[in-house]
Formats: C-alpha cells, sequence, structure tokens
C-alpha cells in the first residue's frame, strides 16, 4: 500500500523527468564534444605530412609584400584587412616586382625539391611527378552518367532493365558453372 498523495507522485515523476533530460543534454554535448574531436583526427590525418629534410615551399608575392610592410611599420602592428587594401592599392608594376621574386624563389624550390626526391625514391621515380600521372588518368564522368550509376535496379522482373539484369545473371551463373566443371 501506498501512503504517498497524488500531489508527491507528480513531484517525484517531474523530478524524474527532469533528471532524464539532463542526461540526455549531457549526452548530446558529449556527442558534440566527440565530433568535433573526430573533425580534429580527420583533419589532421588529411594534413599531408612532410619528410625530414623536405624543402618549404616559398611565400607567395602576396605574403613577400606582408613581411616587407610589417617590417616598414615595426611601431603599428597592421591587421590582415589593411594590409589586404593596400596591396589592392599597390601599382601593377610593384606588384610585378613582387611576383617576379616569388618566381625566382619557386625555381629555387623545385630544384631542391628535385634533389630531395631523387635522395628519399626508392623506385627512383619522382612522387609528385606520379601523382599528375594518376590525376591525368582518372575518367571524367559527366553528370548525367554519375545519375544512371547512381540509380538502383528495381527487380520487379517486368521491365526492361530487369529482364537485361536477369538474362545477365543467368549467363554469368552458366559460366562459372562451366568453369567448375
Amino acid at each position: 500500500m501506498n501512503n504517498k498523495s497524488p500531489i508527491d507522485k507528480k513531484a517525484k515523476s517531474k523530478n524524474i523527468k527532469k533528471a532524464k533530460s539532463a542526461d540526455k543534454e549531457k549526452e548530446k554535448t558529449k556527442d558534440k564534444s566527440n565530433q568535433k574531436a573526430e573533425k580534429k583526427e580527420k583533419k589532421h590525418r588529411m594534413k599531408k605530412e612532410k619528410k625530414e629534410g623536405q624543402p618549404k615551399k616559398p611565400p607567395t608575392a602576396y605574403f613577400l609584400f606582408c613581411t616587407d610592410k610589417r617590417a616598414e611599420f615595426k611601431d603599428k602592428k597592421l591587421s590582415a584587412k589593411e594590409l589586404g587594401e593596400m596591396y589592392k592599392e599597390l601599382p601593377q608594376d610593384k606588384k610585378d616586382e613582387y611576383k617576379k621574386k616569388y618566381d625566382e624563389s619557386m625555381k629555387v624550390y623545385e630544384k631542391e625539391m628535385a634533389v630531395f626526391n631523387e635522395k628519399n625514391s626508392e623506385s627512383g621515380e619522382d612522387e609528385e611527378v606520379a601523382k599528375k600521372e594518376n590525376k591525368k588518368k582518372k575518367v571524367k564522368t559527366s553528370k548525367a552518367d554519375q545519375k544512371k550509376n547512381n540509380k538502383k535496379a528495381c527487380n520487379c522482373g517486368k521491365c526492361d532493365e530487369c529482364k537485361k539484369n536477369k538474362k545477365k545473371s543467368v549467363e554469368d551463373d552458366d559460366e562459372e558453372e562451366d568453369d567448375d566443371e
């Protein structure tokens, strides 16, 4: 026998509901933090690891400009927005000077990378050249072809596609049986 009044029962059920909702919120926040951690791990895994002694890419023309301007205005800290505006306003001939510096440093970098790749490649092939060749081999498909490839067969047995698929599967099965004998 229960001596508790209906009011006590309601209060108790409310407290239980509150506790459950609090637990759910805690689980949600844990899930969110886990998702953030997983994203960071993915980014870290995706980031290309540098080998020891690998040369560093040279800074672009814009970054060369930024380092010069920051050196000019040591006492005043320039924001990225200010530097961007200054670079936009810069005459084309000045921009070309920075681009020349970048091109020269890029040539040096490419030579250093060639030497580095020769030292570190087991097969003797340049890794970057192999990657470029692999990219060229990939065949691009049109969106229409992708949609056709993504369609699932209905397996109704009545439409033309299903009949063709059924014939192919029967023929394949017959060929496999012939191979087994």
